[in-house]
């Protein structure tokens, strides 16, 4: 089920702009919201926090409290806020397992990938410590009370095999509509390689594929998909389309692929956001600096 969401702001209509995204799924499905604001102690000779920043501190609970009734009153919803202080993403994670969130959303950049503004770095830090699962959203440019929320009828879960990379197909079924939405699961398989004629003096520019043995392996592999694909279509009671593809580069063809297919949503499993020795985990950073759309990561210990 999804029924406690938490949403981190920080002053910013940037922020803001996962709000409407959030409101609709936890409304549809009678949860519960909360808003977390974290302020920032700046050390300053020997203390804690700068003495000035009581007003600013202030003014950030002053502004959660109220971004929390509006949402209240507009949406007829239970939306909790909390202020806390220290390091952003540790406190939001801290915060998610609290109140045992079932979900964080949040926004951040878009085709530049992490920036160095808050929600870049922290969107970051946040996927790489959070125990919970996290949906980010990418900056649609507009007031945040003129967004309308996201609607994720096609959702591109791509797979390695691993059990682990089903981790994500609870979340995934949670955040689509019941006999709305589809999924497509999507394997990507290396192409396997010719045998190359190592007399031939000046090599190959490029490695020539074995078409005969890479189409075996295709269709291995899409049978290897039948149980995995059950599995999502009984847990989410939608539409699930096996495909696999060919490539050396499987973070290029999962973007390629979603681009051509319109998809609404990526929903992965990854071993840690910034791992560079992490196989999952390197995807999951390469899509989300190479692709605009909203991406929903899990890791394998979480359900």
């Amino acid at each position: 089920m999804l029924t406690r969401l938490l949403v981190p702001l920080d002053g910013s209509t940037f922020a803001e702009q996962a709000l409407p995204t959030a409101v609709s799924l936890v409304k549809e499905r009678h949860g519960r919201l909360e808003l977390v604001l974290v302020h920032e102690p700046h050390p300053y000779h020997g203390l804690d926090d700068t003495p000035w920043s009581s007003a600013r501190r202030s003014m950030q609970d002053s502004y959660i409290t109220d971004k929390a009734q509006q949402l209240s009153d507009a949406c007829g919803l239970a939306v909790a806020h909390t202020l806390v202080a220290g390091d952003v993403a540790e406190e939001v994670c801290r915060r998610a397992r609290e109140s045992e969130a079932d979900l964080i959303v949040m926004t951040t950049h878009g085709r530049t990938g992490l920036s160095r503004a808050w929600l870049g770095s922290v969107a970051e830090a946040v996927v790489r410590r959070a125990t919970t699962p996290v949906l980010l959203l990418r900056d649609m440019h507009g007031d945040p009370s003129r967004i309308p929320a996201l609607d994720f009828r096609r959702i591109l879960v791509p797979t390695d095999g691993s059990p682990a990379s089903r981790r994500v197909f609870g979340i995934a079924s949670a955040v689509a509509r019941t006999g709305v939405s589809e999924f497509v699961l999507l394997r990507v398989v290396a192409p396997v390689p010719a045998v190359v004629d190592t007399t031939f003096p000046y090599g190959y520019i490029s490695s020539p594929v074995d078409q005969e043995s890479t189409q075996a392996l295709i269709a291995d592999a899409a049978r290897e998909l039948t149980e995995p694909a059950i599995e999502l279509a009984e847990r989410s009671a939608c539409d699930v389309d096996p495909r696999v593809a060919a490539s050396d580069h499987p973070a290029t063809a999962i973007v390629e692929f979603a681009n051509r297919h319109r998809v609404d949503l990526i929903a992965m499993t990854t071993r840690g956001l910034g791992v560079s020795r992490s196989p999952v985990g390197g995807v999951a950073e390469r899509i989300l600096r190479s692709s605009t759309l909203p991406l929903l990561l899990t890791t394998p210990a979480l359900r």
